[in-house]
């Protein structure tokens, strides 16, 4: 057998300073299988007949090499296993008749033996760290095919082969690209279909279900609950047929297109809102300019408006463009300008038509986070979404959607939880009528007095297809994802249904359209990446993302670990790969695949607190009590208005006098929830509140920069700059995944030296910075006044991400450091697979 095995003494003195991290190598298929190349029989081996083999290598060829492939993803040169602790088995990509005498050398190397032989046990044994999981539990065919083998090279004179049939694997890349079971389901069936539904995943979800029992790799502890249980809402529970789904999810659609019309500006003042930016005349590129300035992007659909001289034409001969977020609909007998207010958060872009670009978020994929619009632009311009200017424009009026932006300071950002605030201090908690009493603000258990502080702080807006993947809304999983109505808290459209005495129509909206709007959101597909992806590195990247503990390396030793999971990033995120989404060590149900509901505490995510340390108590605790809670619940309960003299002073009762709601705000685990991954090529940038330009960055904490600006896109028009984030598909970065930039020190950026830099003078922040951040965390609705800048320069400042202000900063997800620099290009190659 020498001649077969590693004669090198050198070598094998080698493997003695080795600690091996050995692929799982199961995988089922038998490509590349060798022959038995014949001449050597390791002993016994006698067997005759019956298709056994008579030798240790065709003992090999037949029931071990099959399982080989799977170590042939991260076992060779240059993928993730081609450093120190993973050398002492290497295959080869192509020569797969050397996998005999390599495996071999390998298991001289790492001391001979059988049980306690590493590449027996690092695929078997729970208590070894190994980054390609444990494929071969001790009952599996792998396990005893690989025992058979050593055992044989272990003591040759009493070998005894019989065939081992290996189990088939599914394979690791695979994706169903957000897209909900209902959607898959009902695939072919119409509006009349009577197609019983199977069970919503998310509703696996729950504290004493099985799939959060047990030690699984993927750990949820977000729960599922049931908003609609009440007899007040039978209309209102989720679908039971295909039918009823197409109805709804149709319904959604619709009126995302052409039913959420609320106020805008006159026709004509749109057409005119150059006069706005200084020009005096209006550009041929009026429409690309629009976008540019304010950040509405191109509609995936048809959406036309009549330019002048048009008015009188049918709507198919209409020459002008309205970007998404604006869009003609009829009133009557007239055609008006009117505002889809969901498309300026969640109107999002990658690829400007206007560039000669494909533009790659089509209308299968609505609901992309818009990092583009420009909240302080539009409240600069003299307010372009309202028919009159304050003063003529020489106040700068207050863009709607900059009030309900509270507090934003850069473009690309929303508030939408402090502009909720806003509307939970001015509006009766259960009518929804106007009851604007400050008292609200300051409701506290045991006489303690919690003012609320309604910023909550900025965000980066997530994307509309991931809701189906999700137990629970919002970034800290306040509340369930059965919880509708929230969708459409900005959905009256019309302020005056948005702001009335009795509430009533809000209400009435907001229960008419709002499962419309879920059952939209679950048809919703992620977007496909558009360049070819290196399968080879995407398969190694399945391993790592899923079984890979990050808190088994010597450099997260101190770091607080996630409770729950096998500590590789599915086991927060959620699994997707189809070989992973079936083993029940992984999830209990296929039907989990994909989904999401980890929430981690701020000490293990270590990303900026303050959206949140801003969530008030006053909200956590009260929403339980409100409209949005689901009162219905109660037993006692009785719509709103029921008793008009008690009803405006019953929001100052103490919290357990009020109805209690079906669906409140979790407060058992303050922290942030870690999101579904489908699509997340195209998210950036990143975290919470997209402080983080790439994935490269969110991996590497090494690569993130204090102080950056995306690449802009800068118009001149007669003298006049007409600026932008560039949304082509040239500034977006393929290799790294996000957004190109360029990293900025505090005197690079627009304005004022004396307010952009430190006093001290190093890069800390500004003394604007300073009193701002130290204002807006200690005094309320303190983010709604800004320090202006003099300098004519300094409204550019909405254009560079600054790290240093209140809500922006970029640390967390530091456990990811720990990966080496292949095992981070292999994890971002497969993700750009889901």
């Amino acid at each position: 057998m020498q001649g077969r095995g590693i004669t090198d003494l050198t070598f094998r003195l080698m493997g003695l300073t080795l600690i091996l991290l050995v692929a799982g190598c199961n995988d089922g298929s038998s490509r590349g299988a060798v022959q038995n190349p014949g001449g050597v029989s390791l002993g016994g081996g006698n067997h005759q007949g019956g298709g056994q083999p008579q030798s240790a290598e065709a003992f090999f060829a037949r029931s071990v090499q099959p399982g080989l492939a799977n170590c042939r993803i991260c076992h060779v040169p240059g993928a993730s296993a081609d450093q120190e602790g993973g050398r002492a088995l290497m295959l080869s990509k192509t020569e797969l008749d050397t996998d005999y005498q390599k495996l071999y050398a390998a298991w001289e190397t790492l001391g001979k033996g059988v049980d306690n032989n590493r590449l027996l046990a690092m695929p078997s044994d729970p208590a070894l760290a190994h980054a390609g999981s444990k494929p071969w539990p001790p009952s599996s065919q792998s396990y005893v095919a690989m025992k058979t083998l050593l055992s044989c090279w272990d003591s040759p004179g009493t070998c005894v082969f019989s065939d081992i049939v290996q189990e088939e694997q599914l394979p690791l890349l695979g994706s169903k690209r957000a897209r909900h079971l209902w959607a898959s389901y009902c695939e072919g069936e119409d509006a009349n279909s009577s197609k019983l539904l199977p069970p919503d995943p998310r509703t696996l979800i729950q504290k004493s279900s099985p799939a959060v029992q047990g030690d699984r790799a993927v750990h949820f502890n977000g729960w599922w609950e049931d908003c609609h249980k009440s007899k007040w809402l039978v209309d209102e529970r989720p679908a039971t047929t295909c039918g009823e789904y197409i109805r709804r999810r149709d319904e959604g659609k619709r009126f995302l297109l052409d039913e959420l019309a609320g106020d805008a500006i006159t026709l004509d003042n749109f057409r005119n809102s150059w006069q706005d930016w200084g020009l005096n005349q209006r550009p041929e590129n009026f429409d690309e300019l629009y976008t540019l300035r304010y950040g509405l992007n191109r509609a995936p659909f048809d959406n036309p408006y009549p330019l002048p001289g048009e008015e009188s034409k049918d709507r198919s001969q209409w020459s002008g463009e309205l970007p998404l977020g604006l869009r003609m609909v009829e009133r009557g007998n007239k055609w008006v300008l009117a505002s889809t207010a969901c498309y300026t958060c969640h109107g999002g872009q990658i690829g400007d038509p206007y560039a000669g670009d494909d533009q790659l978020i089509g209308l299968q994929n609505l609901g992309l986070g818009n990092n583009n619009y420009d909240v302080v632009m539009a409240a600069h311009d003299g307010n372009p979404f309202k028919e009159v200017p304050i003063a003529g424009g020489a106040i700068p009026a207050i863009d709607p959607n900059a009030l309900f932006n509270v507090g934003i300071k850069q473009r690309g950002q929303n508030n939408a939880v402090g502009a909720f605030e806003f509307l939970n201090t001015i509006l009766d908690l259960d009518s929804l009528g106007i009851n604007p009493n400050p008292l609200k603000t300051m409701k506290g258990d045991s006489g303690a007095q919690d003012v609320s502080h309604p910023l909550a702080h900025t965000q980066d807006t997530p994307p509309w297809w991931n809701m189906g993947s999700r137990p629970r809304k919002f970034f800290d999983a306040g509340v369930s994802n059965d919880s509708t109505r929230i969708i459409m808290a900005a959905g009256p459209g019309e302020f005056s249904l948005l702001f009335s005495q009795d509430g009533k129509g809000y209400r009435e909206r907001v229960e008419e359209w709002d499962h419309h709007l879920e059952a939209f959101f679950l048809s919703l597909e992620s977007p496909e990446y558009p360049k070819p992806i290196d399968t080879a590195l995407a398969e190694q990247g399945a391993v790592l993302f899923h079984s890979k503990d990050l808190w088994a390396e010597e450099g997260n030793a101190d770091r607080p670990r996630p409770a729950g999971g096998n500590g590789s990033c599915a086991s927060c995120h959620g699994a997707y790969s189809p070989r992973y989404v079936h083993d029940d060590n992984f999830l209990a149900d296929p039907a989990l695949e994909g989904v999401a509901s980890h929430i981690s505490e701020l000490d293990v995510i270590g990303t900026d607190p303050a959206r949140s340390d801003m969530l008030t108590p006053t909200l956590r605790r009260g929403w339980d009590t409100t409209f949005w809670g689901y009162p219905e619940a109660d037993p006692k309960y009785q719509p709103p208005n029921s008793n008009p003299l008690e009803e405006p002073l019953n929001d100052l009762y103490p919290d357990d006098m009020r109805y209690q709601g079906a669906c409140g705000w979790q407060k058992e685990i303050i922290g942030y929830q870690a999101p579904p991954l489908y699509g997340v090529w195209a998210t950036a940038p990143y975290f919470h509140n997209g402080s983080v330009p790439t994935l490269e960055a969110v991996l590497d904490s090494s690569k993130r920069d204090a102080i950056w600006q995306r690449q802009l896109q800068v118009e001149e028009v007669n003298g006049v700059q007409i600026k932008g984030f560039d949304q082509s598909l040239n500034a977006f970065d393929f290799e790294h995944v996000g957004w190109k930039y360029t990293a900025l020190a505090c005197s690079e950026m627009p304005g004022s030296d004396q307010l952009n830099c430190s006093p001290s003078g190093d890069e800390g922040p500004s003394m604007q910075q300073i009193v701002q951040n130290f204002l807006n965390s200690t005094l309320s609705w303190a983010g709604l006044v800004t320090i202006q800048d003099p300098d004519p320069a300094g409204i550019d400042k909405r254009l560079v991400y600054d790290t240093r202000i209140l809500g922006n900063g970029n640390q967390g997800h530091e456990f990811s450091n720990v990966l080496t620099d292949t095992e981070r290009r292999a994890i971002i190659e497969y993700l750009k697979t889901l």
